[in-house]
């Protein structure tokens, strides 16, 4: 994978922490998918951002949860997701069987397309 920096190294920073608190026997987050996609990509997390911390894990559990509640009020709701980098979101949330779009940049999109076989990209008018 080339050198990332500034906004798609970003991505891994917030991959980092959930990831690891997924790995957790006593994580507060459970994401196979972030795990997997960590996992995937050589990258140098520790040297480049530490310890992990959970505070991605606990921002991404209440967006969840936020969701979970939008969409048991408007059951036929879609979910449009800005700047999504290589948040797992839609994967945690599978059962909701809604919509998802993700609005980003195309790098960011570029990045995540071989580790997201459900992801199809629509180029930019």
């Amino acid at each position: 994978m080339e050198k990332l920096t500034g906004v798609p190294e970003t991505m891994l920073w917030t991959l980092h922490n959930r990831a690891n608190e997924a790995m957790r026997s006593d994580g507060v987050i459970q994401d196979p998918k972030a795990v997997e996609i960590y996992e995937a990509i050589e990258y140098d997390y520790q040297r480049c951002f530490g310890k992990a911390d959970p505070v991605h894990a606990m921002r991404s559990i209440a967006f969840d949860s936020e969701i979970r509640a939008f969409m048991k009020k408007h059951p036929s709701g879609v979910v449009v997701n800005l700047g999504e980098g290589l948040e797992t979101q839609r994967f945690r949330l599978a059962d909701l069987q809604t919509t998802w779009y993700t609005i980003d940049l195309p790098k960011k999109l570029g990045n995540r397309a071989p580790l997201d076989a459900r992801l199809r990209i629509v180029e930019p008018l």
